[in-house]
């Protein structure tokens, strides 16, 4: 006839990812192919980034000393959610404490959640996006270095899994009813979310918000029902067996507050969470979720509100679509509204980092990648269809090439042939040196404080140290007086860096400030006994107790 040949416009897929398009052998070996490279690179990377030490952060330590407190003592593991400390309490209890397998025990959730990722998104989105997030996700050491870590972040991603492939199966074999049993399963994973981390619990209300879209009024009801029941139960134990108020643990509290370090200055206000979310939307999202999607060199500090903006308008943009198009895209849209939402309102500004959006990184990469898929695929142009593949072979050559320089890989030999203080700064090496030099060298009954007490722990082969955190007072008395009150023996001071990047002189002055207001008064209470390093050094002082009755004396002698 003459006329112009019609234009294909059905999206294609590129080779390097897809295999829906093809048929037999071929198609099956493609998808075997791609199996093996991610597999491949995921053992490699996430050897090469496993780590025998514990993070400077905090977290981590603190997880392992409340398993062994809950294993040893009974304590109930309060103010984080208490469900990883007993699952880590699990591992100590057959073998022991070994900081290799409790480590261990992380790439294991971890890996647990690439597969459920997998298996929750195979079928229900395009393999370009699909592929593409997890190639991505396997040479991240944002996302690699949680599969050495005890944070709750990989455990929390297991869980996290399991949730979002029931929904998502539910989904598309039951769009129209859920049923008691599987809104019962829900709940207990809703529940077991929230056990792990506080803000797991916003996971309700997003799939409350689904049911509502959906007209599922009855299983919304069931999932409300079930979930207040286990709660119920959960916080009646609680009370009986630990004595502890519902409102034991103090997290929530923290929150609360205009500066969780600075009580005093009274509770947040409404404006004052506003802020926090402006803030923290701004920071986790132009700043954190860039660099871990390869786009900004690892320690940049900058944030641009224009690419928050973009984020914002492009994810309610995919919203808006997948309410017609994708039903499980729709709900990971809800949840990633409201876990972020949540965490935004929620956090200190001040703590910003980049793990307190880790759980949530798969979903927001496949979200906005299927949402481009979405929006090319039936472009007339060749070039507009291949958008979305050249952008996340960028992300995955980027975040590969961050990985390759930020990767110490001769750090993992030299871990496991003994050498448990490499690849720290001088300033902890010197710090967790004289924590082990405690332990072995001071007598049983004494008892050391310190700024970093599980670490110190960890370091100091189980032996407690007494943690200080803050500066109640100024009054010497009133200082002296708390650590006679908890026994205290000795104290540990060291020069740890407050920019951890580095040695700029400046330190976490927490300590010092503790032994110098006490100084200035009873100048002979504070024997130096033992100092750790010639740089960065951390300094052993026993407490003179006698010194300090001598003093008293003469400054008030008795009447005759």
């Amino acid at each position: 006839m003459g006329g112009k040949k019609k234009v294909n416009t059905k999206y294609k897929a590129a080779k390097a990812f897809s295999s829906s398009k093809k048929s037999g052998s071929a198609g099956r070996l493609n998808a075997w192919g791609w199996c093996w490279v991610a597999v491949s690179l995921y053992l490699l990377f996430s050897f090469f980034t496993f780590s025998l030490r514990v993070s400077e952060g905090g977290d981590d330590s603190t997880y392992i000393i409340r398993a062994l407190m809950l294993l040893k003592e009974g304590q109930f593991p309060s103010y984080q959610g208490p469900l990883y400390p007993a699952v880590l309490s699990l591992f100590l209890l057959p073998f022991g404490f070994s900081l290799g397998l409790l480590k261990i025990s992380s790439w294991i959730f971890l890996t647990a959640a690439l597969v459920l990722f997998f298996k929750a998104f195979h079928n229900k989105v395009s393999n370009l996006a699909l592929r593409g997030t997890i190639l991505m996700l396997v040479v991240n050491h944002h996302f690699l270095y949680f599969a050495s870590q005890t944070y709750s972040e990989a455990f929390f991603m297991m869980l996290q899994g399991l949730f979002v492939l029931m929904v998502l199966d539910l989904i598309k074999n039951r769009p129209h009813s859920f049923g008691w049993t599987n809104n019962v399963k829900l709940a207990f994973l809703i529940f077991l979310l929230a056990l792990t981390r506080t803000i797991g619990i916003a996971a309700l209300p997003a799939l409350l918000t689904y049911f509502l879209f959906r007209r599922q009024y009855k299983d919304g009801l069931i999932v409300t029902l079930v979930l207040s029941a286990f709660i119920l139960v959960f916080l009646t134990l609680k009370f009986y067996i630990w004595e502890l108020s519902p409102l034991a643990g103090g997290q929530v509290q923290s929150l609360l507050y205009r500066n969780p370090y600075h009580s005093s200055l009274g509770n947040e206000t409404f404006g004052g969470f506003l802020m926090r979310f402006v803030g923290n939307a701004n920071s986790y999202l132009s700043k954190h979720f860039i660099i871990m999607v390869g786009l900004k060199p690892a320690l940049s500090l900058t944030q641009q509100p224009w690419v928050t903006f973009l984020l914002f308008m492009f994810f309610f943009t995919g919203l808006t679509r997948f309410m017609r198009k994708n039903l499980s895209l729709l709900f990971i849209g809800f949840y990633l509204l409201f876990l972020l939402g949540a965490t935004f309102f929620s956090l200190q500004t001040l703590w910003d980092q980049s793990r307190l959006i880790m759980p949530y990184f798969p979903f927001m990469v496949l979200f906005l990648s299927e949402t481009f898929v979405s929006y090319t695929t039936l472009s007339g142009y060749k070039i507009i269809r291949k958008l979305p593949l050249l952008i996340l072979a960028l992300c995955f050559s980027l975040s590969l090439a961050q990985t390759l320089r930020q990767t110490d890989f001769s750090a993992i030999g030299k871990q496991l042939s003994g050498n448990r203080y490499y690849g720290y700064t001088p300033d902890w090496e010197n710090y967790l040196k004289m924590a082990e030099y405690i332990s072995r060298e001071l007598p049983r009954e004494s008892y050391v404080a310190c700024r970093k007490p599980n670490m110190a722990r960890i370091y100091g082969r189980g032996k407690p140290f007494h943690g200080i955190y803050t500066l109640p007072t100024q009054d010497p008395d009133s200082l002296l007086g708390l650590l006679k009150d908890a026994g205290v023996t000795h104290i540990l001071a060291a020069h740890l860096r407050k920019n951890p990047r580095y040695n700029s002189g400046q330190i976490i002055n927490t300590v010092h400030r503790y032994i110098n207001i006490i100084a200035q008064k009873y100048p002979n209470v504070f024997i130096l006994r033992m100092a750790m390093g010639s740089t960065e050094s951390a300094g052993l002082f026993e407490i003179d107790y006698e010194a300090l009755n001598s003093a008293s004396q003469k400054e008030n002698p008795p009447h005759e």
